[in-house]
């Protein structure tokens, strides 16, 4: 064997022979943590009751001596049966008047008051007049797609909870806005909705008493004439 990373290298041969072996582990089958298909031990081998012995893993085992290498943990934000972890509670509102994006995640989204760079397309005030807005800029050097994602959010004293916010869509070539719950896709619109600002509502009855994260996903058209955008988002 000629691979000096195999356990059974040979620094006198010249020719590999194709017995290197190099999958190393615990090769004792009366360890907790043995491993059936390591070739080469590596001294890891841990004695007595099998199981996963970080407090901090999903499927600790209070009574497991040996840690066999299962323990399994919850993803970053979330706990281990997949709920978010509450960051804050409805109600909640965000107009960007304040000139950024509060709670929420903003990754590709621009604010801005009045008009847009390019002509024939996104709105030319806010939804109220004279504040801010967030807006997808589709000129050059976009982003494919742009995201705004709120904190997970605690909706159980909600009776009946609901997203409302406005959106304006105005432009030739414009795109996808998507609404996302826990990843679901719960609204979707695409194409010149007209030069004004438009209001829609989402159910969210189905998460009632639940947790959830939203996004908004904005999906680039076919040409500078998409700047889509929203203002006064509540839940």
């Amino acid at each position: 064997c000629t691979d000096v990373t195999a356990c059974n290298y040979d620094s006198t041969a010249t020719c590999d022979d194709g017995s290197c072996l190099t999958v190393y582990g615990c090769t004792d089958s009366t360890a907790a943590n043995y491993n059936a298909l390591a070739t080469c031990e590596d001294a890891s081998c841990t004695y007595g009751i099998a199981g996963c012995t970080d407090t901090l893993a999903c499927n600790y085992d209070s009574v497991a001596t040996a840690n066999d290498g299962s323990c399994t943990f919850a993803a970053t934000g979330y706990d281990c049966d997949g709920n978010c972890i509450v960051a804050a509670s409805a109600p909640t509102s965000e107009n960007f008047d304040a000139g950024n994006t509060g709670s929420w995640i903003n990754s590709g989204w621009d604010i801005n008051s009045g008009t847009t760079i390019s002509g024939s397309t996104g709105p030319s005030d806010d939804m109220t007049g004279g504040g801010n807005y967030i807006y997808y800029e589709t000129s050059s050097g976009y982003d494919p797609t742009v995201t705004l994602s709120s904190a997970c959010l605690d909706i159980s004293g909600l009776a009946a909870p609901a997203l409302a916010f406005n959106y304006h869509m105005y432009g030739s070539s414009m795109g996808t806005l998507d609404v996302l719950v826990n990843g679901n896709n719960v609204w979707s619109l695409s194409g010149n909705q007209g030069n004004q600002w438009n209001f829609a509502q989402v159910d969210l009855s189905a998460y009632a008493g639940s947790n959830v994260i939203i996004d908004f996903v904005g999906t680039y058209g076919t040409s500078y004439t998409g700047d889509m955008a929203l203002d006064n988002i509540s839940l």
